[in-house]
């Protein structure tokens, strides 16, 4: 599946990779001033190529290295257009993500391909672009910010208000500050292109709702777990029971890692109350993925 809306100066390339004619599960690319940010799936990377071809791509950016976001990237450098990443995810994707059985049916497996890292700016036509490092759902999350027009270009930084699941590797709490510290930027974004939940204007009130929601939930978790209830439990009583995903993921991509992970960053001085420990982390990043996590950046990356 891809169609396109047009917003202004703004293209939003919606995408799919369909089974028996039915979308699994639907992301979106931005194309603005012939610069598309993030490049879908890997089943619609040509298609993407060939709609795109009469108004022009001059590069490439991603915000993280998933997937749903690289699908076309092989592609367009195979013709000569650059492509840049987040220097975290450069080496993983010169090798070519190893991917889950379920990440590869809903998704598709991405062709190996050598990005040029991106720096603190990315120019582009005239138009400055702040990356800003903005780790939680991929420890390589960037977004990038047109401070002129005051547009962000978000990838998976926000998805939705209310956020039940998240895969193992996932960090709810860096997810949070990465959140708050696009509250604070000035001046203030006014239009989010965000690769799930679409355009939103005037975005701020909702990314102050997804804050709430999580934060609020992790309240009500720990007040479950001081009265004895395991990780699982407590997922089932405040968000529900797990989805077919889950079943599939063999857990990868549930509601209670969701719920270990916020009782996990729970303060310290609450660790000595109630009737057990915090639960500790069943999967955490080896200590060179940790060591990715907050790896600065310098300068400019400069694309006339």
């Amino acid at each position: 599946m891809l169609a396109l809306e047009t917003h202004g100066e703004v293209l939003r390339l919606k995408m799919a990779r369909t089974l028996f004619g039915k979308a699994l599960h639907r992301v979106s690319a931005y194309w603005v001033d012939g610069l598309l940010v993030d490049a879908g799936p890997p089943p619609v990377a040509k298609a993407l190529v060939e709609l795109l071809q009469p108004r022009g791509v001059s590069a490439v950016a991603v915000t993280h290295h998933h997937e749903d976001h690289v699908g076309a990237a092989a592609e367009y450098l195979s013709r000569g257009v650059p492509v840049y990443a987040p220097a975290p995810a450069l080496a993983m994707l010169r090798r070519g993500p190893a991917l889950p059985l379920y990440r590869r049916l809903v998704w598709g497996r991405v062709e190996p391909f050598a990005a040029q890292p991106l720096e603190e700016e990315l120019v582009h036509r005239g138009r400055r672009y702040r990356v800003i490092s903005t780790p939680g759902h991929a420890h390589d999350h960037v977004v990038f910010y047109d401070q002129e027009r005051r547009w962000i270009f978000g990838g998976d930084l926000f998805v939705h208000e209310r956020v039940h699941s998240l895969r193992r590797i996932e960090s709810v709490h860096r997810h949070l500050d990465s959140l708050r510290k696009v509250l604070a930027l000035d001046p203030a974004p006014r239009r989010w292109f965000c690769a799930h939940a679409g355009v939103l204007e005037d975005p701020l009130p909702r990314v102050r709702a997804k804050i709430h929601f999580w934060e609020e939930l992790e309240e009500q978790s720990w007040a479950l777990l001081q009265q004895g209830l395991p990780p699982g439990a407590i997922a089932r009583r405040l968000l529900g029971r797990e989805g077919l995903l889950t079943m599939l993921s063999f857990g990868d991509f549930s509601k209670r890692n969701l719920i270990r992970d916020l009782l996990r960053g729970a303060p310290e001085s609450r660790s000595g109350q109630g009737s057990g420990p915090l639960p500790e982390a069943t999967e955490e990043p080896s200590a060179s993925r940790r060591d990715m996590l907050d790896v600065p950046v310098a300068g400019s990356t400069v694309h006339p």
